[in-house]
């Protein structure tokens, strides 16, 4: 403590005006700081994605072709499904070519943190954690767990689930979520039984053969399934939403918003309702 004494003195007394100057300085750096930081709002960079999508006129898509009908290959090597018309619909919008890139589902957002390509259209599910590097779109599908019932007066599925389900027999695929949602409501409320099937679509032939009054799968299978079984319908929308959504990179501000007025014009002309109707059934369609 002496010798620290000692130092100060040796220095002699700090100037009169010095620690003001330093607080007039530091003022002035947060204020600079703070009209960029506005100045970045007010007057955005250039979107480079969109501005290359309008130059190439060529909108680059990722997608995981493994999961039909959204995404798949045909014998020719050629990509096909919901998720291909869709981006296909959007190109027109913008008067562009799209080209596909397949690529695996876990490297999909990578593609566009790296600028490989403009977005992802593949059956995505919306992350939360991602979006200080990624923006996601208006959901333009909506799956998750779904109730099929028999087309009969009173079955369908409204208010309290709870409720709804007590003193039926559910059909359910073994390990999948609809297997876990009817193990929690059985946990919940009395009178529910569950019956466990390998497949999907076997857990909805039980409903078909009245070994159950409800069958609770995945809404892809179902809309499937549907197809071409008048005697059966949806109990009601999805119990577990699960939205899909188009990907962009969090920079390109401006593909983002092109994106959300296609979707957005895409539903108001029926476009959207009619790749829903081609490639899932009528069921899909939301009316």
């Amino acid at each position: 403590m002496g010798d620290e004494m000692k130092r100060l003195k040796a220095q002699g007394p700090r100037p009169k005006g010095q620690g003001v100057r330093w607080l007039i300085a530091a003022v002035v750096i947060a204020i600079l700081g703070f009209g960029i930081w506005v100045l970045g709002f007010a007057f955005p960079k250039e979107d480079e994605v969109w501005k290359r999508i309008q130059a190439r006129e060529v909108f680059t898509v990722a997608t995981d072709a493994s999961y039909p009908p959204f995404s798949a290959v045909d014998a020719n090597g050629d990509l096909f499904g919901f998720d291909i018309d869709l981006a296909e619909a959007i190109g027109r919008q913008w008067g562009v070519r799209v080209e596909f890139e397949n690529i695996a589902y876990d490297a999909l957002l990578d593609t566009l943190i790296s600028d490989r390509d403009d977005a992802v259209i593949s059956a995505f599910v919306p992350q939360p954690e991602r979006t200080k590097q990624i923006s996601f779109s208006r959901s333009y599908f909506v799956g998750g767990t779904v109730a099929v019932i028999k087309l009969e007066p009173g079955t369908y599925l409204s208010g309290d689930s709870l409720v709804w389900a007590s003193g039926k027999t559910l059909a359910v695929e073994y390990g999948a979520g609809g297997d876990a949602l009817a193990r929690q409501w059985k946990q919940r409320t009395t009178g529910i039984t569950i019956l466990p099937k390998p497949t999907a679509d076997e857990a909805l032939l039980a409903v078909e053969n009245d070994e159950a009054q409800a069958a609770l799968v995945d809404a892809i299978s179902a809309y499937s399934f549907l197809r071409d079984r008048p005697a059966l319908t949806l109990a009601g929308p999805p119990l577990e939403p699960e939205p899909y959504a188009i990907a962009v990179s969090a920079r390109s501000r401006t593909l983002h918003q092109q994106v959300e007025q296609a979707l957005a014009a895409l539903e108001a002309d029926g476009t959207l309702a009619e790749l829903k109707v081609k490639w899932f059934g009528e069921m899909a369609s939301g009316k």
